[in-house]
């Protein structure tokens, strides 16, 4: 899916996460609430060298 943000142009492909129902957490209005487990784990990118307005973090 192609976006247009302020004059830059990006693409974005959803990810999409198959996760397994674990156990009962609580209940909301009657309904139980399941806690979600993803069934493989994602890689996450740690992005280095970080700037917002002129200061690294």
């Amino acid at each position: 899916m192609k976006f247009s943000y302020r004059g830059i142009h990006f693409d974005r492909n959803p990810v999409t996460v198959e996760a397994e129902e674990g156990k009962a957490i609580g209940k909301y209005r009657g309904s139980e609430l399941h806690a979600h487990t993803p069934k493989k784990r994602l890689n996450v990118v740690h992005h280095k060298n970080l700037k917002y307005r002129g200061a690294s973090y």
